[in-house]
């Protein structure tokens, strides 16, 4: 003999049945919970983007007055390429969407002005005329443009790398234009730039920064960027195609891997 329960305890228990995919209460947890699970994954990636960074090129991108024509405009793309390059293939090999590098370059822009807003503007009291972070946005989207046109890893590697290597400078350069300009200070000629570094001594700047450029005075460029952005833009290239080669032999084995436990 079967028992059947009244109406309102059958309603009562299939609003609390949460493995049944057309409860409405169960659809709106697991909304809830996949959005909770795309923000810590999102913040994850965010951090070790700033904190691979930070690591690599940070050094010439904490302060305005290291971001010299030389080694900034050269380390800077060479660090960003290892991220791109490790994240690109797997992402367009799987779902064909060319925003990686937009991604890569937009998480680390927000954390960037995070990090220099409430560290180094609250905490250590420089000014963030001093210490805003640079841009790279619109050569994620200029990479990620050359993957979409193309719609070639071996292209973009070539074409996207050198173009987002050689336009560092001149994307960046009409945010520090004027921290570039020569003024006299103490009967000496100088830059802006030198002059905010001679304001705000740190202590702490490593032996490799602190003779850059010696007897030159950083204003227009001159011959010194695009000799860099030439050779930054083949060494990106490089950077990338070796890390995009290592991400596909990782994607490729992960994929024969769990179709043979499958």
């Amino acid at each position: 003999m079967s028992m059947e329960l009244p109406a309102d305890k059958i309603t009562t228990a299939q609003r609390f049945d949460l493995s049944a995919l057309d409860n409405p209460m169960a659809q709106k947890i697991y909304k809830r919970f996949d959005g909770l699970i795309i923000f810590i994954l999102f913040a994850f990636i965010a951090l070790g983007i700033m904190l691979h960074y930070s690591l690599t090129a940070g050094d010439w991108d904490y302060w305005i007055d290291w971001r010299d024509r030389r080694w900034w405009p050269l380390v800077t793309p060479i660090s960003l390429m290892i991220f791109i390059g490790g994240f690109m293939y797997p992402v367009w090999r799987a779902f064909r969407l060319p925003i990686i590098a937009t991604a890569v370059t937009l998480l680390l822009a927000a954390s960037s002005w995070v990090s220099r807003y409430y560290n180094f503007y609250l905490f250590a009291d420089f000014p963030m005329s001093f210490v805003f972070p640079s841009t790279y946005i619109a050569l994620g989207i200029l990479m990620d443009c050359v993957l979409a046109l193309t719609r070639s890893i071996i292209m973009t590697s070539i074409a996207g790398s050198f173009l987002f290597a050689s336009l560092i400078w001149p994307l960046n350069w009409p945010l520090f234009a004027a921290y570039k300009v020569p003024v006299e200070y103490g009967g000496m000629l100088l830059s802006v730039s030198d002059l905010m570094g001679y304001e705000y001594v740190r202590t702490t700047t490593p032996e490799y920064l602190r003779i850059i450029e010696e007897s030159t005075l950083r204003t227009f460029g001159g011959s010194v960027t695009p000799l860099t952005a030439v050779f930054a833009a083949f060494a990106s290239i490089i950077v990338f195609a070796v890390f995009t080669i290592i991400s596909a032999a990782i994607y490729n084995y992960a994929g024969r891997y769990t179709r043979r436990i499958a």
